[in-house]
């Protein structure tokens, strides 16, 4: 498949099937309200009762966070056998956190941010690389620690490997 196509696929999911950013625990969907700038009762509950959705459950409710959504992504690539990784982005900095994915086609690697309501300016476009340690540079000389935690999620629990950057 070419990069276009396994790009359609994935926001034919994820852009085109209007998601909300917030999760659900147990038909309950919460979500963050920005009207007065940063929600800490949202951060809080993200940091306390939220689990990483199951895809399926992302997808039947269409809200998810950054997590979720690549996860969304991940599967739907996974039924294609197009290999992929999840990577967590942390800049230290601002002490921000986020998760995006990565996958090989056409003998490159692309990133395709897909997170509900993201506000980026490459919101939908692929971005493509040479090859991922030209993809890992880009974000190391921009200020960012990137790893690759695509065994590191868990459905069902606390996303460990993320809250652990913010304590």
């Amino acid at each position: 498949m070419t990069i276009k196509e396994i790009g359609d696929i994935l926001r034919a999911e994820l852009l085109n099937t209007s998601y909300e950013y917030g999760f659900v625990v147990n038909g309950q969907k919460y979500k963050p309200n920005m009207e007065n700038g940063f929600d800490k009762e949202y951060y809080h509950l993200s940091t306390t009762i939220y689990c990483v959705q199951n895809p399926v459950t992302t997808m039947k409710e269409k809200i998810g966070t950054c997590v979720d959504a690549v996860l969304v992504m991940r599967w739907l690539l996974n039924k294609q056998n197009i290999p992929s990784k999840i990577w967590l982005l942390y800049n230290k900095q601002k002490n921000k956190v986020h998760t995006i994915l990565t996958f090989e086609a056409e003998n490159k690697t692309v990133y395709l941010e897909l997170t509900p309501q993201s506000s980026k300016a490459w919101y939908g476009k692929e971005i493509v690389y040479s090859n991922e340690p030209e993809f890992l540079s880009e974000y190391e000389k921009n200020g960012y620690d990137i790893s690759d935690v695509t065994d590191s999620i868990v459905i069902g629990q606390q996303p460990e490997f993320l809250l652990a950057k913010l304590r």
